[in-house]
């Protein structure tokens, strides 16, 4: 066999090598691709201003709705935009009230609250809850008197000490007297 020959086969197979790869390379390309533009396509834009109601429902956060007086939406629009607000307004169909309704998440309650303060409204106060709270009829954890945690039993006051193993062999073995008495009384009687 020729040497040319030879380097030829190596240079073909090399060849076909390197198609083969360059192929799976540009297939994987356009698979992710295809996905990064069909991401694009479903995702939002929007990340500040206002939007639809379907868009912001997708965040998980809970929802946040404030009142607002109309003379004041021209106003809000500007400072949402600058604080960086996600919001949509709400008002009901066929009735003029002179508010709307602000709606969007808790992620950007605090900037509402900003927005309201400039706005010249009050700031909201934060609830106490310690008035809710009542006093707990037992105490908590494993302390209680009145419940245990399951693991143990639960002692009275009566009975705070474990019941001791001498005393309840002492019980038994009185028992045990008490019935051989029994019996023997009922053997007399026969």
């Amino acid at each position: 066999m020729d040497v040319s020959s030879e380097v030829a086969d190596l240079i073909v197979k090399e060849g076909i090598q390197v198609t083969g790869e360059a192929v799976k390379l540009a297939g994987a390309a356009a698979k992710n691709v295809a996905a990064l533009l069909l991401a694009l396509a479903k995702s939002d834009h929007k990340v500040v201003g206002r939007t639809t109601a379907r868009k912001l429902a997708r965040d998980n956060t809970p929802a946040v709705v404030t009142p607002l007086k109309r003379e004041d939406i021209p106003k809000f629009k500007k400072l949402a935009g600058q604080y960086g607000v996600l919001y949509f307004m709400a008002k009901k169909k066929g009735v003029d009230s002179p508010t709307v309704d602000v709606i969007s998440t808790q992620t950007y309650a605090a900037k509402l609250n900003a927005i309201y303060q400039a706005l010249g409204y009050p700031i909201p106060e934060k609830e106490d809850n310690t008035a809710k709270k009542a006093q707990t009829r037992t105490r908590q954890g494993t302390s209680s008197d009145e419940r245990g945690n399951g693991l143990n039993p639960s002692r009275t006051k009566e009975n705070e000490q474990p019941p001791s193993v001498r005393r309840r062999l002492e019980m038994l073995k009185g028992e045990s007297e008490h019935r051989e008495v029994r019996e023997k009384i009922r053997e007399r009687t026969r």
